[in-house]
């Protein structure tokens, strides 16, 4: 099945490629035949693989591949885990610094003493750990406009899908947690604003990576 499906996409590759040749050959400018296929519902990636097939046979030589060494793809993983795991903690303490807020404003005064050590605590962490998020976002994004191919690297888009899944499922978790409290007529005036403090972080950061994902498509 997997050396059928592999025949038929180079069959398609090579039916794309020979159009382009007999385009160029008409002297049809190579934009104007990008744009016609992609008006014909062809993906970037068949395009600019039939392109690169079509200028092979064209000037008889392939185009050479850069040798992407392991090392290079063990440093990807390391800026991309590194740069999700801290967004974690960074995310996960200012959640609960926005907790602490609603229960010192809503508790009793007399219980308010207590939540200072856990506010200093994920102080910390908010102040240690979100410049190291933001330094390797620095790195990921340098690495990227410098080797823009990189866009369409499989572990940039497996782990940033990850992210996506288990903030979704964050967001979905919380929105169950107060339709469960509200129906169930439990709904308090902190659980409402540690509900929305969740959902404006876990949904921010969806937003976020969904729109980094989509605008590598626009401009891919």
């Amino acid at each position: 099945m997997a050396n059928e499906q592999f025949r038929n996409q180079n069959s398609t590759i090579d039916s794309i490629s020979n159009f382009i040749e007999v385009a160029n050959n008409k002297g049809i400018p190579d934009d104007t035949i990008y744009k016609l296929l992609k008006n014909q519902g062809w993906s970037n990636q068949d395009i600019d693989l039939a392109f690169t097939r079509a200028f092979e046979r064209i000037i008889g030589v392939s185009v050479p591949v850069p040798n992407k060494r392991r090392g290079e793809s063990a440093k990807e993983t390391f800026l991309y885990l590194l740069s999700f795991i801290t967004l974690s903690i960074w995310s996960q303490a200012l959640g609960s610094i926005g907790f602490i807020a609603v229960n010192y404003m809503i508790d009793d005064p007399l219980e308010r003493s207590r939540w200072f050590s856990q506010l200093a605590s994920n102080l910390a962490r908010l102040i240690i750990v979100y410049p190291v998020y933001l330094l390797f976002m620095k790195v990921i994004f340098s690495n990227l406009a410098e080797q823009s191919q990189n866009y369409q690297s499989g572990i940039k888009k497996w782990l940033t899908y990850i992210a996506l899944f288990i903030t979704a499922l964050i967001v979905i978790g919380d929105l169950v947690w107060f339709l469960t409290s509200l129906l169930t007529g439990s709904l308090t005036l902190g659980f409402l604003l540690k509900s929305i403090i969740v959902l404006l972080i876990a949904g921010s950061i969806f937003c976020y990576y969904l729109l980094w994902l989509r605008k590598e498509v626009i401009t891919s």
